[in-house]
């Protein structure tokens, strides 16, 4: 038994299943219907209020919506008009600081034309980044483009500890970047993360580290850079960046066949361990650096009968927040996930699979079950609670829209 445990040790990986029961419950679900809003994104204002954000195709504007009740209703904000700025229609991002200063990042990509029958989509391709930031609770907005180049692509925000504000993206060259230190009055562009690859995901730590996930994959999958598949980690506040070697095994195709990969999520707790998260088929891993990525120990926080994918993380006080997808077709179900860990110990807390109402985005074909999108958020509530939201994605039932949910920690 003692050689068998320290096999275990030495090969650091820990298999990790749920609990038998459902220890993350759902306080609260609620539809709002309106426009589609995919691949959303949620943030939390120092007042209380809730922001959701989410892309359609169609539109001319960035979208976005406010609840001053935890969720209960919710109003469409006015973040104003094409000429004035306000121009997206793709990947969304957001971010609200301490000051309450919102910032809504988005992408334009080509717009779909009325009739798809016919239509190339090989020729659809990003277009821009821009940024707004409102001052006063989403009363008025600044806007500003952040870079204007053919096939932008996943732009990603944050601040780090000294409160300075960082964009990245791509464009099939490189993950480029830039960043602002008057709470986004200017931007200033930096020199690039790395000179290939895909911007997968950003996050930043509590001593002025940042993280980015480089991706093989970027230009909306029209670029495809093997060998490219790593995190670049600046302890300097982007000053400067190095490379860090990625835990466990991943493919990537340039068909989009296989795993099902976009967004790999990673994070920093308040110890400056390092987190990354990804799918091996049918086992969702997690992983831990002390050392900012010299070494790393595995988890497998799921287990399903179903190819898993689109992971999504982040840190919180409860631990890490993670969602994910597995199955597809008819078998298409999204998960939620509290992870607790030490060094000694790992628990994994989740909602029972949910079986959402997304289906095919176009009407063109077989109406299928669907994503609704490669990820959905999950956060941190002030009140002690967690926060989620997913689309809403049936336009033959002429619902469309997102839900809202409010899940607990129940330990027992």
């Amino acid at each position: 038994m003692r050689v068998y445990l320290l096999v275990l040790l030495t090969i650091l990986i820990i298999s990790v299943q749920a609990q038998d029961h459902t220890e993350l419950i759902i306080v609260n679900k609620i539809d709002h219907l309106s426009t589609l809003a995919r691949e959303p994104m949620v943030a939390e204002h120092p007042n209380g209020s809730l922001f959701v954000t989410g892309y359609m195709n169609g539109s001319d504007s960035p979208q976005l919506w406010e609840s001053r009740d935890y969720g209960k209703t919710w109003q469409s904000v006015d973040v104003g008009t094409p000429d004035e700025g306000a121009q997206g229609n793709s990947d969304v991002d957001l971010y609200i600081d301490s000051l309450g200063n919102i910032f809504l990042l988005s992408m334009t990509y080509t717009k779909l034309p009325e009739d798809i029958s016919n239509f190339d989509f090989a020729t659809m391709k990003g277009e821009q980044i821009i940024i707004g930031v409102s001052r006063d609770e989403g009363k008025s907005w600044d806007w500003e483009v952040i870079s204007q180049r053919d096939y932008d692509d996943r732009p990603w925000i944050t601040a780090s500890s000294s409160g300075d504000m960082h964009i990245i993206w791509n464009d099939g060259k490189g993950v480029h970047y830039a960043s602002s230190k008057d709470a986004g009055k200017s931007w200033q562009r930096q020199p690039d993360v790395h000179s290939k690859g895909g911007s997968s995901f950003l996050a930043s730590g509590p001593h002025g580290q940042l993280a980015v996930r480089v991706s093989p994959m970027s230009a909306s999958g029209f670029q495809m850079d093997k060998g490219v598949d790593f995190i670049r980690l600046s302890l300097d506040e982007g000053k400067s960046w190095q490379d860090v070697a990625l835990p466990g095994n991943r493919d990537w195709s340039e068909d989009f066949s296989g795993i099902p990969r976009w967004v790999e999520p990673v994070a920093f707790d308040r110890e400056d361990n390092l987190y990354a998260m990804w799918s091996e088929g049918k086992e969702m891993k997690l992983a831990m650096s002390p050392d900012y990525g010299e070494s790393w120990q595995e988890y497998v926080i799921s287990h399903t009968q179903d190819t898993t994918y689109y992971p999504y993380m982040v840190m919180s006080k409860q631990g890490l927040l993670c969602t994910w997808t597995s199955g597809f077709n008819e078998h298409i179900r999204h998960y939620a996930a509290v992870v607790k860990m030490d060094v000694t110990n790992v628990k994994v807390y989740t909602v029972d699979p949910l079986k959402l109402d997304m289906w095919s985005r176009f009407s063109v074909g077989e109406y299928q079950r669907s994503t609704g999108g490669e990820y959905f958020p999950i956060i941190s509530l002030a009140n002690g609670n967690i926060g989620m939201v997913t689309t809403i994605q049936n336009s033959q039932a002429n619902r469309v829209g997102f839900s809202w949910w409010e899940l607990r920690l129940s330990e027992f």
